[in-house]
């Protein structure tokens, strides 16, 4: 009996257990990189056929270059990715878990672009999901929104995007997360709006607290990174106070846990205009017009800068 040889695609599955994620991408990756301190293994599911490995791996290597430079390293160890090739140039869907590591599984078309791939957010927004650990699903918004705020933060940082698009999203997009009628808190509120755009607007807040009780020494960025460092990323499970206190004891202020006391059980209309206006940010024809006169005008422009301190060390890291 002559054996014949199936098309790859014949033995794609569908996965939606991360255990089985974890397993499939353990036993036979397709692509392993280095990068910044982390291994990243990816398997593919299917023929990917025109989506080859080439493409796939310098879409990850550009998102995982962002993500490594806004904490100072890839937040994880090891991560596991599963790329499921599908019909179309649709980028995603995506999920990531923390258990039994962290893992990703995420569906990108076959016939999506090398523009398409160099301009998506997706999966910088996933990568993000690896540096904090999980928290109770209750607060699944204080998740979701710092992948939500970090993510276009991190591509400015190393000029993927400008900074008016990072805060074009501002602008237009955090408004939604303002609580509606019956709004009962972040926790108990778990609407798209509030659990995205509401959850990002807590790390703005926060962004800016740290900054004014710091005299502008520390940044969000500095409680983040000893968030990711302390943990180890998304394979631990603590709750929010925990990731509050770890974050405010790097930058010496108590911002993310009074912020997380006062937005959690209660509707709080936050003054997103009065914190634009602060930052120096204005939509004029529609265009994001920065004043440098504002009084956290050098607030936002460090928000979108690498760090001087950090040029070196991003070069070395990322090889450049």
């Amino acid at each position: 009996m002559v054996a014949t040889q199936l098309p790859r695609l014949a033995f794609a599955q569908a996965y939606d257990d991360p255990e089985d994620i974890y397993a499939r991408v353990k036993k036979s990756p397709d692509l392993r990189l280095s990068m910044c301190g982390g291994n990243i293994d990816i398997a593919i599911d299917g023929d990917s056929r025109p989506l080859d490995k080439r493409r796939i791996e310098t879409w990850v290597r550009r998102s995982a270059s962002a993500v490594s430079a806004y904490f100072g390293r890839f937040p994880v160890d090891h991560w596991a990715l599963l790329i499921t090739p599908g019909e179309g140039n649709r980028i995603g869907p995506a999920t990531t878990w923390g258990y039994p590591s962290s893992v990703t599984r995420f569906t990108v078309g076959r016939d999506v672009t090398d523009n398409a791939l160099r301009e998506d957010w997706v999966m910088v927004h996933e990568m993000t999901h690896l540096a904090l650990p999980r928290v109770p699903m209750s607060s699944e918004w204080f998740m979701e929104g710092n992948a939500t705020y970090v993510e276009p933060i991190a591509r400015a940082q190393l000029g993927q995007i400008t900074p008016q698009e990072v805060w074009r999203w501002a602008v237009d997009d955090m408004p939604k997360g303002q609580p509606k009628s019956g709004d009962e808190g972040l926790d108990h509120t778990h609407t798209w709006g509030r659990t995205y755009w509401g959850g990002a607007m807590y790390w703005l807040l926060a962004e800016i607290d740290i900054y004014k009780h710091s005299n502008g020494e520390y940044r969000l960025q500095d409680a983040l990174r000893a968030i990711n460092r302390t943990s180890g990323g998304n394979t631990a499970l603590w709750s929010v106070a925990q990731v509050a206190q770890a974050g405010d004891a790097a930058v010496k202020s108590n911002a993310l846990t009074t912020l997380y006391d006062k937005l959690k059980d209660r509707s709080v209309a936050i003054d997103l205009d009065g914190m634009l206006r602060q930052l120096g940010i204005s939509e004029e024809e529609g265009t994001i017009r920065f004043d440098d006169r504002a009084p956290l005008a050098e607030l936002r422009r460090s928000i979108t800068s690498l760090r001087k301190t950090d040029k070196s060390s991003t070069k070395e890291c990322l090889g450049l």
